[in-house]
């Protein structure tokens, strides 16, 4: 980057040390927010430590995904038409964010108020007749009501990047952004999880707290510009809006196969919670032992980031993130397969945890590129949520149907390894398809 140069995106522009101070409190951003979710994490092991099935578990998923269902799409959708002078995104992060850490806080609380609450009779009565066990209930329940503020965070925060960073640099912004992406993980893995597992309120509190701070600092610093007036409305309809969304999303066969790539991904990472189940329950490793296993692939990630992160996000730059999305599939399912036949124990597990985040290093800084190539920019935020409301609608049935009780049936978590293997795959020959598409499309523009 040339000192003089000048980088631009929509009515922003940025010398060559406006650019660095924008990554510098973005990579805070990310840092924040990255170890809020690691925090949500810890939620599926309270309420399975206290007996509760994978079913159970996704029942309150899927509880959750329908009261959230429009949350993605309501807001995604408001966010690309808003104009306020605070810009389009960050009054949404700016009002989410605080009710989010703030809910998370009471999680851990959840049984204490249970046991409070059974000191009166008429709750007793009440409670005692519930077909579930009261402590995992109360904390499903307060886990559904973070996940409704987590999810307009989630639904806001990537379109607010790419408001503010340079298309031309986002290749090196997603290298920068997974390296303290790894960052907060290693965080997370090495000096909190552990602590955790039996200081859990303590872990809640004190980095709600912090991530919060650190992140409202940082969207209060990264200004948005100016964007031109929102496309107006072609009728006082006040359904327009929603007719418009599903015909403009999903009518086209072009954007469908997008879809599908995302859908066949999401449905490979549902592996995962058996894959951590099969460590802590079927090799008896303790929250200090898989942090130390995640911390050890994040470590990895880092020296791989560091030294040859900056190069991978300008080599993914010069390449085309959409053409290197595809390879990165068909390594995940090798190695998610691998990883079924070798992982016995702590050692063997981390080996594969080191080699799954190099390549997951790669992936997301491809897939944090390849979206402004493939949605309209000035509907990136509708396209993106229609992505997500498609995924989690379809996951959101198939887990407590079909997902979750199948693995209660099976009693064979070691299985989530080929199922995620499975489903990697089938998303990289979709992928190639979505580049074929993408190709296509670029010769019938010329």
């Amino acid at each position: 980057m040339s000192h003089h140069e000048k980088f631009t995106v929509g009515t922003l522009s940025y010398n060559k040390k406006g650019l660095w101070l924008v990554f510098f409190w973005l990579m805070w951003n990310d840092f924040s927010i990255m170890l809020l979710e690691q925090l949500t994490s810890l939620t599926s092991i309270l309420m399975r430590d206290r007996g509760a099935s994978y079913t159970l578990m996704a029942v309150f998923g899927t509880v959750g995904g329908v009261l959230g269902m429009w949350i993605n799409p309501f807001f995604s959708t408001w966010s690309d038409r808003l104009r306020t002078k605070f810009g389009r995104r960050r009054p949404f992060l700016l009002i989410a964010s605080p009710l989010f850490a703030v809910s998370l806080i009471f999680i851990p609380y959840m049984p204490d108020f249970y046991h409070y609450l059974m000191r009166f009779e008429l709750m007793v009565a009440i409670l005692n007749r519930l077909p579930v066990n009261g402590e995992v209930l109360f904390i499903g329940v307060a886990s559904i009501v973070s996940g409704l503020f987590n999810s307009v965070v989630l639904a806001i925060f990537w379109y607010y990047y790419w408001d503010v960073v340079p298309e031309m640099v986002l290749g090196r912004f997603n290298s920068m952004s997974w390296i303290v992406t790894v960052m907060s993980g290693i965080v997370w893995s090495f000096f909190l999880v552990g602590y955790a597992e039996h200081h859990t309120k303590a872990v809640y509190i004190g980095v709600s707290i912090f991530c919060l701070s650190v992140y409202l600092m940082s969207v209060w610093r990264v200004k948005e510009g100016n964007y031109p007036p929102p496309e107006p409305r072609k009728t006082k309809n006040v359904f327009e809006p929603l007719f418009d969304y599903f015909k403009d999303c999903f009518s086209k066969p072009y954007y469908l196969w997008i879809f599908a790539v995302t859908l066949l991904f999401q449905m490979g990472n549902q592996g995962n919670t058996f894959q951590f189940f099969y460590l802590r329950n079927d090799l008896g490793l303790d929250l200090t032992a898989t942090g130390w296993i995640t911390g050890v692939g994040l470590t990895a990630t880092t020296i791989f980031g560091v030294t040859l992160g900056y190069s991978a996000g300008s080599m993914i730059d010069r390449l085309k993130p959409i053409r290197v999305l595809p390879a990165t599939f068909f390594v995940w399912s090798l190695l998610c397969l691998i990883s079924y036949f070798y992982i016995h124990d702590k050692t063997s597990a981390a080996s594969m945890a080191c080699l799954i985040n190099i390549n997951l290093f790669i992936f997301t800084v491809a897939l944090g590129a390849v979206t402004v190539e493939l949605f309209p920019r000035e509907k990136i935020g509708q396209f993106c949520s229609a992505q997500a409301f498609l995924y989690q609608t379809i996951i959101m049935i198939l887990n407590p149907v079909v997902i979750s009780p199948f693995f209660d049936w099976l009693k064979f978590n070691r299985a989530g390894y080929l199922w995620s293997a499975s489903f990697y795959f089938l998303t990289g020959l979709v992928s190639v398809k979505v580049y074929l598409n993408w190709k296509q499309k670029k010769k019938d523009v010329k």
